[in-house]
């Protein structure tokens, strides 16, 4: 069928010449006049018995139709262009073909500033001409923003490079207009680059940021930093530091209490991009312990599709930066979270404070105060934003290989750096480090910082160390119990530990919800024998009993019976047989000397 574009011409004038076609020409078409889509009938003349047009039926407002697409789930589409009314906007939008004729296409129509025909025959039209015409130029559709094809897409739509073929977002862009750029790359290093130049936290920030386009290079899972510290010690202007790489810094904030679906929606549209959270105390410790296993899964919810099976699944990786006045852990376990290892190591805490006497600064440059740098660098970076981050991305385009080779090589180089006692979760993190030091090395040879080489390097070994010195180079699991079992004692040392002393005394001692015996050996030494269930229930709670056992001896804390068993046989006066305790002759880890000196060896 055909489609006309006529300028200029009513109604009558059309008929008018509809009717003067010879009788084959009389066949219905869609036509398109000042700024209408119409279509246009044919019926059989009464009198004539010869087919003829029939008056125009107004379908919508004008529709270009510029090519089809695809999904990576295979699921189809059209890809449509017009102008909204009143602003006059060019719209390009992608229709879901299951949608064309449906509800959702024609409230997707209307949203975007289209006048729509309300009629059941227009629409049954308007559907057709969707499904049949227009341009059959084939586009790659995606839901997910980054790397595609060749290609990198922000989470406004916007496409920086050439990809493979034509590539359309249709992910979301609510977050569209803090992508958007202000100023030049080089306004960006005379201003932000300069000032956070020296300065580890703020640096680190914008290592992020460039780190994150890079992560699938390595294969890296979602993870990402969070910086922690006293209100007003610059932990926000430096993360906004790092957000200016990409776009307005306010406007790409995200809060860690948002929902589930929307957490999913915002990190499919920043795959491959940086996630700026700040102030994790905004939300409960339930909200953000739920976000961050969402965030760092890497995939969203699975739905069911309305004509049966299942959606295809979102799916992410991105690097997060966070901020709040707490470690996550600290935070966490306040609020009655248990914190798992794989937390931590996703989002290792660092904290703010750079140890200069300036919170998160080490170099003022020109001015006398912390606060006044601040002022200038977050001023600054809402000044000069988001061509950075274009100019990186465009220029690594072409060369993707081999800055994944230069970028193995210097996880490697970090990773060998460690001592061999360090864990696993300790490698992980430190090659996450490696690939936001290298990230500023890149974006250093380009020109795009105004930094010497090693700067950047630097910065971020400093940011490692302090989490080094924090966190050690052992497993979470095992620190984080140690703590556990040593808060235990701190709380509940002499509260619920009947004396053995007092025990032996005239008067029987009672103690409610007792945990157990303290006594103190020949040397003067206290120690405590802890019941098994206090042992399982409240100590190792959360962990496998016999694991803990281990750790806590490797620590120095709890002491192996004559027998070799972790509950050793013990009389007390108060009860006429013998029980087995856990005994426990540090309350506490023992310190670098006195854990090299360790006899592993049963004291009893």
């Amino acid at each position: 069928m055909e489609v006309k574009h006529t300028v200029k011409q009513t109604d009558a004038e059309r008929l008018a010449n509809a009717a003067s076609l010879p009788p084959d020409e009389a066949s219905p078409f869609y036509d398109v006049l000042d700024g209408v889509l119409y279509y246009v009938g044919v019926k059989i003349d009464r009198d004539t018995g010869r087919p003829a047009h029939v008056p125009p039926l107004r379908l919508c407002d004008a529709l270009e139709i510029i090519g089809r697409g695809i999904d990576s789930d295979g699921a189809h589409y059209r890809v449509l262009r017009w102008r909204s009314r009143g602003e006059g906007r060019e719209q390009i939008h992608v229709m879901p073909a299951a949608s064309i004729g449906e509800r959702e296409g024609w409230a997707m129509l209307r949203r975007g500033g289209m006048a729509v025909a309300t009629g059941r025959g227009a629409l049954e039209k308007l559907a057709d001409y969707l499904q049949s015409h227009g341009s059959e130029k084939l586009h790659h559709v995606t839901e997910t923003g980054g790397w595609n094809h060749g290609a990198y897409v922000l989470p406004s739509g916007e496409i920086i490079g050439e990809p493979k073929r034509p590539l359309f977002y249709h992910g979301d862009t609510s977050h569209a207009r803090a992508y958007a750029a202000s100023g030049t790359a080089q306004d960006w290093r005379d201003s932000v680059a300069r000032l956070s130049r020296g300065n580890s936290r703020p640096m680190l920030a914008i290592g992020c940021a460039l780190a994150a386009p890079l992560l699938h290079l390595v294969d890296m899972e979602s993870g990402g930093f969070h910086l922690y510290g006293d209100s007003g010690d610059g932990k926000t202007t430096t993360a906004k530091a790092g957000a200016s790489v990409w776009g307005h810094p306010q406007e790409q904030t995200l809060n860690w209490d948002s929902t589930a679906l929307a957490l999913s929606n915002a990190a499919a549209a920043r795959n491959d991009g940086l996630m700026l959270l700040d102030e994790v105390g905004q939300g409960s410790a339930e909200a953000v312990s739920m976000a961050a296993y969402r965030l760092f899964n890497g995939t969203g919810k699975m739905q069911g599709a309305k004509d049966g099976g299942n959606r295809g699944m979102l799916r992410w990786r991105v690097l997060a930066l966070s901020t709040g006045e707490e470690p996550l852990y600290e935070f966490l376990t306040a609020g009655g979270r248990r914190v798992k290892a794989g937390q931590e190591v996703r989002l290792p805490s660092i904290p703010a404070n750079a140890g200069a006497g300036h919170g998160a600064f080490e170099v003022l440059h020109e001015h006398r105060t912390a606060g006044q740098l601040a002022e200038a660098l977050e001023a600054a970076a809402l000044g000069h934003h988001g061509a950075a981050g274009r100019d990186f991305v465009a220029t690594i385009a072409a060369s993707l290989p081999a800055i994944a080779q230069r970028l193995k090589a210097a996880v490697n180089a970090w990773r060998d750096s460690l001592p061999p006692e360090a864990s696993g979760q300790a490698r992980r993190v430190t090659a996450r480090f490696a690939i936001v030091a290298e990230a500023l090395e890149i974006a250093t040879e380009q020109g795009l910082t105004g930094w010497d080489a090693g700067e950047g390097t630097d910065a971020v070994r400093r940011c490692h160390s302090a989490w080094l010195h924090r966190y050690g180079m052992g497993k979470r699991e095992d620190v984080q119990l140690v703590e556990q079992a040593a808060a235990f004692f701190a709380t509940h040392g002499f509260a619920r530990f009947i004396d053995l002393l007092a025990a032996q005394g005239p008067d029987e001692p009672h103690m409610p919800n007792c945990a157990g015996y303290r006594k103190r050996d020949k040397e003067g030494g206290l120690y405590f024998l802890v019941h098994p269930h206090v042992f399982a229930d409240e100590i190792a709670h959360g962990f496998d009993k016999v694991k803990a056992a281990e750790v806590l001896h490797r620590a120095g804390m709890l002491t192996r019976a004559k027998d070799g068993k972790w509950q050793g046989v013990h009389r007390t006066p108060d009860y006429p047989t013998a029980r087995r305790f856990y005994r426990f002759d540090r309350t506490a880890p023992m310190d670098d000397d006195a854990q090299a000196e360790h006899d592993t060896g049963p004291p009893l």
